[in-house]
């Protein structure tokens, strides 16, 4: 009897074992396989964007990565967006700070739209769309860069983070 009960609490543990590192793979794999199962429509997304005449929501667009976020220049925006943390001097976001992992609360879907996850997949000369009081701006990547210094405000840059937990960083500068 007491064998029999010893294996059904192994048994049992194994189960909860394996559920759980089933669901922690499918927490850190969901927005890659989210990305293969259903890729941004770049041409579409852009058309959408070019064609909308709403501006009352501050927003980053990167359409070939599939990003649309809300932006603002209070750091609770880095929880489920992009944080504006400095400003040019013609009054536009000039350094956005945004996450590339975590937010366990998100679908598949809204990580890849609410984070730089899919930042590895970004190409020299991708479009990026912001919207920031009223006005639709379009930029192009110019360069990508790893590095741990945040580089000089000449352009428009976005960063977020290369690993999941490190200062090394991953800067996005555009140029329009």
């Amino acid at each position: 009897m007491g064998n029999r009960f010893v294996k059904a609490i192994l048994i049992s543990l194994l189960v909860i074992l394996v559920g759980i590192g089933f669901f922690i793979i499918y927490e850190v794999c969901s927005p890659e396989i989210e990305y293969k199962i259903n890729p941004p429509k770049e041409v579409e997304i852009i058309e959408a964007i070019e064609s909308e005449e709403d501006y009352s929501i501050n927003r980053l667009m990167i359409p070939s990565i599939g990003v649309d976020m809300k932006i603002g220049q209070d750091k609770e925006y880095l929880d489920y967006g992009g944080w504006i943390q400095r400003l040019d001097s013609n009054n536009l976001p000039n350094l956005i700070a945004v996450h590339r992992f975590g937010w366990s609360t998100l679908s598949p879907e809204q990580r890849m739209k609410q984070t730089l996850y899919h930042v590895n997949k970004l190409n020299k000369g991708d479009k990026v769309f912001v919207i920031w009081n009223g006005k639709r701006y379009e930029y192009l990547v110019k360069e990508i860069i790893d590095g741990t210094n945040n580089p000089s405000d000449e352009f428009l840059t976005i960063y977020t983070c290369k690993f999941y937990s490190s200062n090394q960083r991953i800067f996005i500068r555009l140029s329009d």
